[in-house]
């Protein structure tokens, strides 16, 4: 079997059935629904489509643990020979997945990247997302840096499709407990594969919803916590890294991540107490932030680490619209 398609669903009844209209559609790959434990109808949307395609699997958690703990849930019981994770409101382009996870095969490769493109919830609009080029095999390394330095890197793991035996031989699980998990997945998995290739085929349609996890954080500031352990924990495997491109481009995305978590106060339009929490965040964890930011090895980054140590208040008010 080739493919393993990972789709942990939690109250997305309104969404999951045109995910997997577009799953069926695959072809030599097996197609897991997780069941993190949620109480709307999207568990019976996933059985009835179980109940059509003898490729498709519910696997019932027993109880809800957040987007990662349900991938790790379907990761270990992934056969394929790549794995590809999905969100249950995304839709899969299924010839260009497909085909991305052939070409994976056909190169050996442990990680093969492709391009997607924003669609909006309301009007199916959509908006380009970043440029990918083809590449040749090369390091995973190589094509993290070589993205970063383009400005063109993004973290989803649903960009990318894995071979199996690599995560295993790697011990490449999600971080569980935490947002942004894409981050500590997909840099240490490129980081780690000697061949990995890009591509220019979109792979995938993301849904712009009101609902969705990346535009709910206006309710609460959980979010900077775990910029915070990201930083940490990428910055921690910058320094198992040989000096090189790879290096300087992660110590700069961890720069780059720690200023987040200040500029992100105006970005997700926060306002009230989470306004508050947030900004109170920053100032209990002020140099730990700036010092990511200053190590970060990059002059722009570096000079905003320092306004940051200098005064909260005046980066904010200098870099909130960068």
């Amino acid at each position: 079997m080739l493919l393993s398609v990972v789709i942990p669903y939690y109250h997305v009844e309104n969404y999951i059935g045109d995910c997997l209209e577009q799953a069926a559609q695959l072809e030599d790959c097996e197609v897991l629904l997780v069941d993190d434990c949620g109480s709307d109808g999207s568990a019976a949307v996933a059985q009835a489509y179980c109940t059509r395609y003898p490729h498709f699997r519910i696997i019932r958690r027993e109880k809800n643990g957040g987007l990662s703990a349900a991938r790790n849930t379907g990761l270990r019981q992934a056969r394929g020979e790549y794995v590809y994770f999905l969100d249950s409101d995304d839709l899969p382009q299924p010839q260009a997945l497909m085909e991305l996870a052939r070409e994976a095969k056909a190169r050996e490769l442990d990680v093969a990247k492709a391009r997607f493109v924003y669609f909006d919830d309301k009007t199916d609009a959509e908006t380009p997302g970043p440029e990918i080029e083809w590449t040749d095999v090369m390091p995973g390394g190589e094509l993290f840096a070589q993205q970063c330095r383009a400005g063109k890197y993004e973290p989803m793991v649903w960009q990318c499709v894995y071979r199996r035996a690599f995560l295993e031989e790697n011990a490449l699980t999600m971080a569980e407990g935490l947002l942004f998990e894409d981050e500590l997945f997909q840099a240490p998995a490129l980081l780690r594969a000697r061949r990995a290739a890009a591509y220019e085929m979109e792979i995938l349609r993301y849904r712009q919803r009101a609902g969705s996890i990346m535009n709910s954080f206006s309710k609460s500031s959980r979010w900077c916590e775990s910029y915070l352990e990201v930083c940490r924990r990428l910055a921690a495997l910058a320094e198992e890294l040989e000096a090189g491109e790879a290096k300087r481009a992660l110590k700069k995305r961890v720069g780059q991540i720690a200023l987040s978590v200040a500029k992100n106060i105006a970005a997700y339009g926060l306002s009230g107490p989470v306004a508050r929490e947030a900004l109170d965040f920053v100032r209990t964890h002020q140099s730990e932030l700036s010092r990511y930011a200053t190590d970060s090895g990059d002059a722009f980054v570096a000079a905003q680490g320092m306004l940051m140590r200098l005064s909260v208040g005046a980066f904010i008010h200098a870099y909130s619209h960068v």
